[in-house]
């Protein structure tokens, strides 16, 4: 390729990532379903992309729809082409930051479409019957499948790259599972983007499982501007985890906490020290999130996989907030926590009613501020007040900050339950059982009768062969807590129901919960 390139007059993060694979053009980037593509090819799709986004009149102040096959590199492309082009993007397919499993219904997918002025619906084959639906309904055009082409001259006069400009109004289910939209623009999506390059440390090969549509996605964008490869698979299975990391010599991934416990599980079940050591040789650090992971599992996560786990905790409103380092994982106490701040982030936690900041070592309401946080919700500007205020984000976590700056998070806002009086975290009673040997699995709620009384209950799995029984739990936790913590109803179940990120089904424990004491 010549050194002065379509791209060039546009700028910003997606031509330099351009720049970055034309340096080695036939140099594989990606590796989807098993099949290399290279620098030239996936370049030859964005500006393909770019072409028809042109010819549809899609530019600035537009929204382009994706809907297509689960991490497919056509999500990095169709992104990279509608920046380009100035215009936003909203996938269609799932608002669950953890899993390509919980696809969004029709019905939502429209709504999206509708809801954001979408001016074309981007997809490829395996979706293209069902995103013509969707485009008919929504009276907009269809756009792909694409072929990727190398040779097409782009017309004068495209526009700079804008950071003020929206850029991703991305989706997150929410405490009532409709999806709820988020504005970032430009410059809260770059920021991400250059702060996701790694320092040099030789070769890098990144292992996708999340969706491309949220958090792992400027994750990716910052490792292709530095030359490193990505592993693009649809979902997570803790066998086909060690397979790639071991065949394609992975040095990074990112996972949900699900999926840690996942993996830990079936390390466990192997057995073979050995075999899992040469399974692992070449990872240097595996990232996960999603929710704060219980201290027991963290243990036994540093132990079998050793000192390459970091934890981070972020939101889709405000991006990444803290993170602790793989040292962090062999400290007991510090593996209770989910960290310090990154560089450029700044946490106040503050009470929950007059938005004060506490004291260190106080709970509260955990506040944050950093250049990628949202603009706002799509089109609901009552729900942007209440939570941007002075160019802060109140969380809705719960939570403190110790004297040396480590986050210690309780649980949600809306979780808390008044036990006589006394304001009980979920989360931390949880975090207290799972300490005992015999937990496998454990979920503490409020749940309130007929009369509006709000007691405390939990469900739990023990291990199998376990000798730990419920009385032994409740005994545990009145004295290292208090009798407040102590649940009044304990379900003991053999597995307890998942959500489609992992996390314990609450809501469908709580319709289920018992009466008994």
């Amino acid at each position: 390729m010549s050194s002065k390139t379509w791209w060039d007059p546009i700028g910003g993060y997606a031509a330099d990532i351009l720049s970055a694979l034309a340096e080695d053009p036939e140099r594989v980037v990606l590796y989807w379903r098993d099949q290399e593509v290279s620098g030239a090819r996936f370049i030859g799709v964005v500006a393909a992309a770019y072409r028809a986004m042109g010819e549809l009149d899609a530019g600035p102040g537009s929204v382009v729809g994706i809907l297509v096959e689960p991490n497919s590199p056509d999500m990095l492309a169709t992104r990279y082409a509608a920046h380009l082009r100035g215009a936003a993007v909203c996938y269609l397919r799932t608002s669950n930051p953890g899993s390509n499993a919980a696809i969004l219904s029709a019905d939502d997918q429209l709504r999206v479409l509708r809801e954001t002025g979408a001016a074309v619906v981007y997809t490829d084959k395996e979706n293209l019957g069902l995103a013509s639906g969707l485009a008919k309904e929504a009276g907009i055009a269809v756009l792909g499948p694409i072929t990727g082409r190398d040779d097409l001259v782009v017309p004068v006069g495209a526009e700079p790259w804008d950071p003020r400009r929206l850029a991703v109004i991305g989706y997150t289910s929410g405490s009532t599972g409709r999806p709820k939209g988020i504005r970032l623009s430009g410059r809260a999506w770059e920021s991400t983007v250059r702060t996701a390059q790694p320092p040099g440390q030789g070769r890098t090969v990144m292992l996708v499982n999340t969706p491309l549509s949220h958090t792992v996605g400027p994750m990716v964008d910052g490792l292709l501007l530095t030359g490193a490869t990505v592993v693009l698979r649809e979902e997570f299975q803790a066998g086909q985890f060690l397979r790639d990391v071991a065949e394609r010599q992975v040095t990074r991934s990112f996972i949900a906490t699900a999926h840690l416990y996942q993996l830990i599980d079936h390390l466990e079940e192997l057995g073979n020290p050995d075999f899992m050591a040469a399974q692992l040789s070449s990872l240097r650090l595996l990232i996960y999130s999603g929710t704060a992971a219980a201290p027991s599992r963290v243990a036994r996560a540093a132990r079998l996989i050793g000192p390459r786990l970091a934890q981070v905790y972020g939101t889709s409103e405000g991006g990444r907030v803290t993170f602790l380092d793989p040292g962090g994982h062999f400290d007991p106490w510090l593996s209770t926590t989910v960290g310090r701040p990154f560089p450029g982030v700044e946490i106040s936690v503050r009470d929950a009613e007059s938005a004060a900041e506490v004291p260190d070592g106080d709970t509260g309401q955990v506040w944050m501020c950093s250049p990628a946080m949202m603009d706002g919700y799509w089109n609901d500007p009552e729900l942007s007040a209440r939570v941007l205020r002075d160019g802060w984000y109140a969380t809705g976590d719960t939570g403190y900050r110790d004297e040396k700056g480590y986050l210690h998070l309780l649980g949600r806002l809306a979780d808390v339950v008044k036990v006589d009086a006394v304001k009980v975290h979920p989360a931390v009673v949880e975090a207290e059982i799972l300490t005992l040997d015999g937990i496998r699995q454990a979920a503490v709620f409020g749940r309130r009768d007929e009369d509006s009384v709000e007691s405390l209950q939990c469900a739990i799995a023990f291990q199998p062969g376990a000798t730990l029984t419920v009385d032994d739990v409740r005994a545990h936790l009145r004295e290292a807590l208090s009798p407040a913590h102590v649940p009044q109803v304990v379900d003991v179940l053999d597995e307890l129901p998942l959500t489609n990120a992992g996390k314990p089904d609450k809501v469908l424990l709580r319709s289920r919960a018992g009466t008994r004491t």
